[in-house]
């Protein structure tokens, strides 16, 4: 065989292996998550993170993004329409877009939401100044409280619980405020506002900064409307915040919450939704470890927590292949 030959033919097997994964179409996720200060935008990233770096390992060629949102209704209803692949939602509005109940009425039942899995525990959590004179929910009577910006999921929550203890936020409290995750600490420590609700991961960046910012503290939400409510709702679980989570945090706070569950939409490519299963799965202690607010997530809780629509296949898949699913 001739140089020329011989360089032909390296040449030709160098351009088969270094177009492998390069080679396939390439294909682009993203991931709608929530405000920027709570728990979804940066577990939309951290996903992302460990798809977007095992495309050599796995061998795919798909790109991962993320996207600030209005949060769980907002990425259900986008889901169903077609402008999201894939959405962080609490379990309740996955079970509500599935069901086309509650917020979901009027867009009726999305036949094409999927499961592919949970995470950490989306607690709910009530914050106030000292000088606030709130030490439980009945106390955020008369005041000014922020209860999530419009169309948010918290904004739904914040609703259906004033329900539950027969009220309406329009008489219940003083004013009802709007603001943003990445407004409402501010606002709460510069005395806008005398509280916020927030369902959001333990440790999340918006609490940390108002209870290290200003004389700000977490109250334990647990009283028997509460307990009620749970009784019901099988995807509603307690959540114990152990002391020294917040500033100022000398004991425990009892609370209660939903698990954030990764959804998508039927029409993401099966091999896309494996992929990213895998790349958070196969690994996941290391997945954890990108942040403090999945320490309590065990991996087999992590393939069914918080499940009301069926598995997209793709993640179906995986986990039977791994035998986290029989």
């Amino acid at each position: 065989m001739g140089k020329l030959t011989k360089f032909a033919a390296a040449a030709s097997l160098v351009a088969t292996v270094a177009t492998g994964a390069a080679a396939q179409e390439r294909q682009y996720v993203n991931i709608g998550t929530a405000g920027i200060g709570g728990g979804y935008y940066p577990t939309g990233g951290f996903i992302c993170n460990v798809l977007n770096k095992s495309r050599k390992a796995n061998g795919h060629n798909i790109r991962c993004t993320v996207e600030s949102t209005g949060g769980s209704v907002a990425n259900m209803r986008s889901i169903q329409v077609g402008d999201l692949e894939v959405g962080i939602a609490m379990s309740a509005w996955q079970f509500h877009s599935w069901n086309g109940t509650d917020q979901f009425t009027e867009d009726g039942k999305n036949e094409k939401l999927r499961f592919l899995f949970s995470l950490h525990a989306d607690a709910a959590h009530i914050v106030t100044r000292a000088d606030a004179g709130i030490e439980t929910f009945a106390d955020l009577e008369g005041k000014v409280v922020n209860t999530g910006n419009a169309g948010s999921g918290t904004e739904a929550q914040v609703h259906e619980m004033l329900g539950y203890y027969g009220v309406e936020a329009d008489s219940f409290f003083k004013q009802e405020t709007k603001l943003t995750s990445k407004e409402q600490s501010q606002a709460l420590c510069d005395g806008k506002i005398d509280a916020f609700v927030y369902p959001t991961a333990v440790g999340a960046a918006s609490i940390l900064e108002a209870t290290s910012t200003c004389d700000a503290k977490v109250i334990s939400w647990d009283d028997d409307v509460v307990k009620e409510m749970m009784a019901e709702k099988p995807y509603v679980i307690q959540v114990v915040i152990p002391a020294g989570t917040y500033g100022g945090q000398d004991a425990e706070i009892v609370t209660w919450g939903t698990p954030a569950t990764i959804n998508a939409s039927a029409d993401v490519p099966d091999e896309v939704a494996y992929q990213m299963v895998k790349a958070v799965f196969d690994d996941f202690d290391a997945f954890k470890a990108q942040s403090p607010m999945y320490s309590a997530v065990q991996i087999e809780t992590a393939a069914t927590a918080g499940r009301t629509a069926p598995y997209h296949p793709g993640a179906e898949r995986y986990f039977r292949e791994v035998g986290l699913l029989k």
